[in-house]
């Protein structure tokens, strides 16, 4: 959203508790104060889904993660993230929270896209049909 070197994020696993933000904020002199939210959507559920279609998986490994999906499909519309943040001298400054369940998907969406590259021992062949790993910003002119 803002950029990061100009970002300061709030600990909340040391102070959890939005309001000593707010008094920060207000200590800071800040006019306006940002806030956003973010619901889990269903594009984000099939997301995780097509992530897991590409993925190189064991079957015991692919039903678990099918498994961990169905569950988290439960949580459409529920708040997945939400922020508070406000500017001051140039600086972007950021409470954020994520819910568990959310920090679990984006864990095991990372890990889904890790495992969804071909795997050493590849064939030539094989290789050459693949698209580069950083999405074709790669040329092989």
């Amino acid at each position: 959203m803002w950029p990061e070197e100009r970002s300061v994020w709030w600990d909340t696993n040391r102070m959890p508790d939005y309001k000593q933000f707010i008094v920060a904020a207000k200590s800071a002199g800040a006019k306006m104060i940002l806030y956003y939210d973010q619901d889990l959507s269903e594009e984000t559920i099939a997301d995780a889904e097509d992530a897991l279609e590409l993925a190189v998986l064991e079957p015991e490994e692919y039903r678990e993660y099918a498994r961990q999906i169905g569950e988290l499909r439960s949580y459409i519309g529920f708040t997945s993230r939400l922020g508070v943040g406000f500017a001051s001298e140039g600086m972007f400054y950021w409470f954020d929270l994520e819910s568990p369940w959310y920090e679990d998907l984006v864990d095991m969406l990372e890990d889904l896209h890790l495992s969804g590259f071909p795997r050493e021992g590849l064939g030539a062949a094989d290789e050459e049909d693949e698209d580069p790993p950083i999405g074709n910003f790669y040329s092989n002119n």
